[in-house]
């Protein structure tokens, strides 16, 4: 009976207990805080390259390489150093000619590309090295875009400020609901990705150096916090 007696208290006391804790279960507030950091960049980054057509799949693998080793030659010379120099893309194709009038398809040819990715650290430089480029053989230029080299400083410059968005909407919405704001219970860091802030154009090919906008980029932090509401 005093068994019996004992998981009947422990049955009643559980219910109260967890009611409890969920009465002292602290009350919140969830906040996000963003901020943004402009700046001007200091590196460019360019994916450039050669394509060549020929009948045999030798020749026109070597058409672009002969191309390829002018242009990394050319960009030693003009300081690209060899670790910002890389292959970012080796295609072989097969060409094919549908105007057969015999309604078949005829093999015309190969098709063969070669692309690098280029970080140019001197932006200075950067219309000249496009220009040499093309000199040396380059026909091809998929992409560029703009970075910092050392982004560390901005982007922790924009989460100091993400942070200080958060405290100011946490007090505002605070002071608004009447009630006194109590200590930070978690911060939750998002990512800082660098967004262009306008586009940056290639324009007139055909000058001697290649004219570019450099622009301005920014490096956004964004932060959720979450505040005790003080009893």
């Amino acid at each position: 009976m005093r068994s019996l007696a004992l998981i009947a208290a422990l049955v009643f006391v559980a219910p109260a207990l967890s009611g409890a804790a969920s009465a002292e279960a602290p009350r919140t507030i969830t906040v996000s805080g963003e901020a943004e950091v402009v700046a001007v960049p200091d590196m460019a980054v360019v994916t450039l390259g050669a394509q060549a057509q020929d009948e045999t799949a030798i020749g026109a693998m070597n058409k672009t390489s002969e191309a390829l080793d002018a242009i990394i030659a050319r960009l030693s010379e003009m300081g690209i150093a060899a670790r910002d120099i890389q292959t970012s893309a080796l295609r072989l194709d097969e060409r094919w000619d549908n105007s057969s009038l015999s309604g078949g398809r005829e093999l015309a040819g190969y098709e063969a590309s070669n692309m690098l990715t280029v970080r140019v650290r001197d932006l200075d430089a950067l219309g000249d090295v496009l220009q040499a480029a093309l000199d040396d053989g380059a026909n091809s230029l998929s992409g560029l875009s703009f970075d910092i080299q050392d982004p560390r400083p901005l982007q922790d410059e924009a989460r100091k400020l993400s942070v200080r968005d958060a405290m100011a909407k946490a007090q505002l919405y605070s002071e608004a609901a009447g009630v006194a704001l109590g200590r930070v219970v978690t911060i939750t860091d998002a990512a800082s990705p660098m967004v262009m802030a306008r586009d940056m154009p290639i324009a007139m090919m055909e000058a001697r150096s290649v004219p570019i906008a450099v622009g301005e980029i920014s490096l956004r932090g964004q932060v959720t916090m979450v505040f005790e509401i003080a009893q």
